[in-house]
């Protein structure tokens, strides 16, 4: 039951902070429009929020795998939501652009340490478990435009002030956790060096497979995420709030599939689900641009969803499994790295959408769909002893004899 409580409570961080990314994409219209800035500079408020992700997850990872600061998640809230809110109240590209990469510096923050939490309540059932702390993320996504959209036509740009109260709430919850999450982190420590098992030997090759498929489906996660608002605003002309309202639908529904497809991992092995999601979002993605019918264009968004956020915890598991020694490493380079070089792809999807049309950036988003599919198909099975290290017990005072087949002969 201490487990599950701590499963909950890395979710509901993770909620609180991915709010703020999943706001972001929805204030695009809003600020494109009244502050009269261009997509590609839209863009580059996204490339904001994740450039600073990528170089400072991945070292505050590594140091997590030597000291545990679980205090990181509520301060990484605090920032991602403090910077977020001060969006509204700025009037330059540039300030608005500072407050946007405060509030990416934040989410980098809670990311590893999040991470190698939830991996840790997770116990043998690491898809699952993953799955839920990812599902944290998705609800965050899926709550973040509704939030902006009802703050933003009722308060004007100002609105943005609420992204302060999850924020600080989460950060007070942590903060009041400390002791118990502290505690799961020493019995972690001892239940490695005190087993029988032996450690599973970190395998980098195949954990740089899966982060290079990560990298390329960050970018057509963040594509979408960035121009679905946009698109169907400017090519299929919804109304603001009612564009932006199609990315909640789109978030949605990546909660639902990333439950799914924690679950599916653990029953049908992790690269299984991660193959067959990709290759069903390939067709999909090279037909939406051609859909000019706003109910189909909704509607397909759904299949889109659920192919491209299925792999999500399976992927994110598997690198675990591969990184068995380096936990919160991993963590910081898949939720680093190789998730927020997506943000930091879509200027120059951005730049498209400018010179040639949001019909060709969706184009350019749909390559990158291609390019993850022929990675997903290089991803090995895991070896028996990373899936599982308890079928392959050793005893650390004597070697194991060989089997004598003298009988047999």
């Amino acid at each position: 039951m201490r487990y599950n409580r701590y499963s909950v409570l890395t979710m509901a961080c993770h909620v609180c902070t991915d709010i703020n990314q999943g706001a972001l994409p929805a204030l695009l219209p809003f600020l494109v429009l009244h502050k009269d800035i261009s997509y590609a500079s839209a863009a580059g408020l996204i490339f904001a929020a994740n450039s600073m992700s990528s170089v400072v997850q991945p070292l505050f990872g590594y140091l997590g795998d030597r000291v545990s600061w679980p205090w990181l998640m509520g301060l990484g809230a605090f920032l991602a939501g403090g910077g977020l809110a001060l969006v509204g109240f700025l009037d330059s590209y540039w300030s608005i652009f500072a407050a946007v990469a405060v509030s990416g510096i934040g989410v980098a923050l809670f990311h590893p340490e999040g991470g190698r939490v939830a991996n840790l309540a997770a116990g043998d059932r690491k898809g699952a478990g993953i799955a839920i702390f990812s599902v944290g993320g998705n609800i965050g996504f899926a709550l973040g435009p509704v939030i902006a959209s009802v703050a933003l036509a009722t308060m004007g740009l100002k609105g943005t002030i609420v992204f302060l109260i999850p924020a600080v709430a989460m950060a007070a919850v942590i903060l009041a956790s400390l002791g118990g999450l502290n505690r799961l982190a020493a019995e972690s420590r001892r239940g490695k060096t005190g087993g029988k098992h032996a450690p599973a030997k970190d395998d980098w090759k195949s954990f740089f497979k899966v982060s290079a498929c990560l990298t390329s489906r960050s970018v057509v996660a963040y594509g979408l995420t960035t121009f679905i608002p946009l698109y169907f605003a400017v090519v299929l002309l919804l109304p603001e709030a009612s564009a932006s309202a199609t990315l909640t639908l789109y978030s949605v529904m990546t909660a639902v599939a990333t439950l799914l497809g924690g679950q599916a991992a653990d029953r049908f092995g992790f690269s299984r689900v991660i193959k067959g999601g990709f290759v069903f979002l390939v067709p999909l993605m090279l037909i939406f641009p051609l859909i000019g019918n706003v109910p189909l264009a909704i509607f397909l968004l759904v299949p889109i969803a659920l192919a491209i956020n299925t792999p999500q915890a399976a992927m994110i598991a598997l690198g675990q499994k591969f990184m068995s020694n380096h936990i919160g490493t991993s963590s910081g380079i898949m939720f680093g790295l190789a998730v927020s070089i997506g943000g930091m792809v879509a200027p120059g999807i951005g730049w498209i959408g400018d010179r040639y049309g949001l019909t060709m950036a969706m184009y350019a988003v749909a390559s990158f769909a291609v390019l993850t599919m022929l990675l997903a198909l290089l991803i090995p099975g895991s070896p028996r002893a990373v899936e599982n290290p308890k079928q392959h017990p050793v005893d650390d005072a004597q070697p194991r004899p060989e089997p004598d087949n003298t009988a047999s002969r």
